[in-house]
């Protein structure tokens, strides 16, 4: 069975990724991992701020992981403290993941030079495939 992971954190949330991943996984009958990385002990100056932020994220995630159920598809949900790059990583070595689905550069708040680099970095540390999605935007008329 196919594993799939959607990893986030406060900075990098992608829902078109969370959105893909799970219609993927519909067709090909493959089960999801939405993984949430929180990192630990960081003084904020806007702490309440953070605090709603998460709490957005949270909600906004388990609302996709209840439609993705609702359809059938495994779905697992896993909040944890430590570094990003860290974390996506030993997650993917444990779980078996077959492929990371990551939101684009515009999604993730960074310019394409820093995405690119940051994908290729992680890409010599993974053993699983990488689908990068973009948010597709909607015409109005």
């Amino acid at each position: 069975m196919e594993k799939i992971l959607v990893a986030m954190d406060l900075q990098r949330t992608s829902f078109c990724a969370a959105i893909h991943a799970l219609n993927l996984a519909k067709r090909i009958n493959a089960k999801v991992f939405f993984l949430l990385v929180l990192s630990p002990g960081m003084q904020r100056e806007n702490e309440a701020s953070e605090e709603q932020i998460e709490i957005s994220v949270k909600k906004r995630l388990e609302s996709f992981i209840e439609e993705g159920r609702a359809d059938g598809i495994a779905v697992e949900y896993y909040l944890v403290h430590g570094n990003y790059e860290r974390e996506i990583i030993g997650f993917i070595r444990e779980n078996r993941i077959s492929l990371w689905v990551v939101g684009s550069p515009a999604e993730q708040g960074c310019s394409a030079e820093t995405f690119n680099s940051f994908l290729e970095k992680m890409r010599h540390r993974i053993n699983c495939r990488i689908e990068v999605v973009n948010e597709k935007q909607v015409l109005s008329k």
